[in-house]
């Protein structure tokens, strides 16, 4: 008896507008794009305009935090975006968005590592985008625990930091260097880099290489697999999807748990 292959429902970051069919025909139908302003740590950003112009399934990621002044201006863009649905970082946004037509998506890295949380977080939107830092096994139990299907980052640069500081022009003054907003950093006590990014007075720091997380793409319960395409090669992103080795991976704490040293007895 034959046994029907899976169907990878992907969701991938847009860099080139022009690089939308070549990844239609390897089966990715649907898009994000960072909505310019209002996002952070991605290669490429879009007007409202711009996203409304395009005729594909797609979500517009909103994932700085906002301040008074900003969450009032972007209640006048989202009622304005032709999407289906916004996927966002700043819980603010959960009370202005929770009579919006589209879908909502939680997207808050680091957070969303477990079933209890995510649950709860679930009651307010549609999908949540799980903890980056986990294992296979965690994984695996938190997408047979949830009560909606989850996002998973499968593949590209995983957020190590986001400040709301101007790290790299605070730097940059204090030793009289030249202005750079877009840096490698080198840890003195190893060989890892990080890519950090100034955007908006605000800073991203990336991990040294590319998350590739494949083998999460067997789970179920997942709504999306995402995709970050920003800094990555079109090429890479195509064997990624065509199952093909990509060099500069890695495979972060899938097989390797994050340990964190806690004051005290945990209970």
């Amino acid at each position: 008896m034959l046994v029907k292959e899976k169907k990878i429902n992907y969701l991938i970051s847009i860099n080139n507008i022009e690089d939308i069919n070549d990844f239609k025909k390897v089966g990715i139908t649907t898009f994000l794009f960072p909505l310019k302003d209002y996002s952070i740590g991605y290669e490429s950003y879009y007007t409202k305009d711009e996203i409304n112009s395009i005729n594909e399934e797609k979500y517009v990621l909103v994932n700085r935090l906002l301040n008074t002044k900003e969450i009032e201006e972007i209640k006048e863009i989202l009622p304005k975006l032709k999407c289906k649905g916004i996927i966002f970082e700043d819980v603010g946004l959960i009370n202005v968005l929770k009579d919006a037509p589209f879908e909502k998506i939680l997207f808050m890295n680091h957070f969303n590592c477990n079933s209890y949380s995510i649950n709860y977080n679930l009651e307010y939107v549609d999908s949540v985008f799980v903890s980056n830092e986990l294992t296979y096994n965690e994984y695996k139990i938190i997408t047979e625990k949830v009560n909606k299907k989850v996002i998973l980052n499968v593949f590209g640069y995983n957020q190590i930091m986001y400040s709301k500081r101007k790290l790299l022009t605070n730097f940059n003054k204090e030793f009289n260097l030249k202005e750079t907003y877009d840096n490698i950093i080198k840890d003195q006590n190893s060989d890892v880099k990080f890519k950090i990014i100034e955007q908006n007075d605000e800073t991203i720091i990336l991990s040294s290489k590319i998350f590739d997380g494949r083998r999460l793409l067997d789970l179920n319960n997942v709504k999306y697999f995402y995709i970050n395409s920003s800094f990555i090669s079109k090429e890479d992103i195509i064997k990624f999807i065509n199952n093909e080795d990509v060099n500069g991976t890695d495979d972060g704490f899938l097989e390797k748990a994050t340990i964190y040293k806690v004051k005290g007895e945990r209970k």
